[in-house]
């Protein structure tokens, strides 16, 4: 996965289950190297929340569901049009195969592709500890969502296979190392360094 010339700044996709620890583990990783971190989940709960909402939109997010592709990339294409020079560490996408070729279509290969992995049982055990501090977390809406996650993501793991695979089972500093040495020996990921110290 090489840079493109295609957009104006480098992204690193970051897919995983909810519950997986993407928000947690990708806001550390961002402010330890420089990077800015995008949560496709906290941007679409604000969309939906603000009062300019568009409905059609708004509606899909409050249901749950996956925005159509032309709708989510119209939303994030603005993203890697700014030329901030801070690689975009995208927490959340993508979340189905064609939503991963036609970002590629338009705006070229991601930099790299982290994946983490984390069993449902803990992964729900998560999500059920944060369900009074996040609207729309719940234990209905976990559930859809895996089982979602579980049909989706395994074409998009055959398309990636160069992604680098964390197991993300353990506690947030656990995971986090073995986050951290997986990337140690990654040329891809050196690279994203190397611009972050310059941007």
């Amino acid at each position: 996965m090489a840079s493109t010339t295609n957009r104006a700044r480098d992204v690193i996709f970051v897919i995983g289950a909810p519950g997986a620890g993407k928000g947690t583990l990708c806001k550390r990783l961002a402010e330890d190297n420089n990077l800015e971190h995008l949560s496709i989940g906290d941007l679409l709960r604000q969309i939906s929340s603000s009062p300019n909402a568009d409905q059609i939109m708004a509606s899909y997010i409050q249901r749950g569901e996956l925005l159509p592709t032309d709708m989510i990339l119209s939303i994030l294409g603005p993203f890697f049009q700014e030329s901030s020079g801070q690689t975009l560490l995208l927490d959340g996408f993508p979340r189905q195969l064609d939503q991963a070729k036609e970002f590629e279509s338009r705006f070229g290969p991601p930099n790299l592709v982290l994946f983490f992995d984390c069993p449902e049982d803990i992964a729900r055990e998560r999500v059920i500890t944060r369900v009074a501090g996040r609207a729309g977390d719940t234990l209905e809406v976990f559930q859809k969502r895996y089982r979602e996650f579980g049909e989706l993501n395994p074409p998009i793991m055959s398309y990636y296979r160069e992604a680098i695979v964390t197991d993300t089972t353990g506690s947030t500093e656990e995971s986090y190392r073995v986050l951290q040495s997986a990337l140690d020996g990654s040329m891809e990921w050196l690279d994203v360094i190397l611009k972050s110290v310059w941007s």
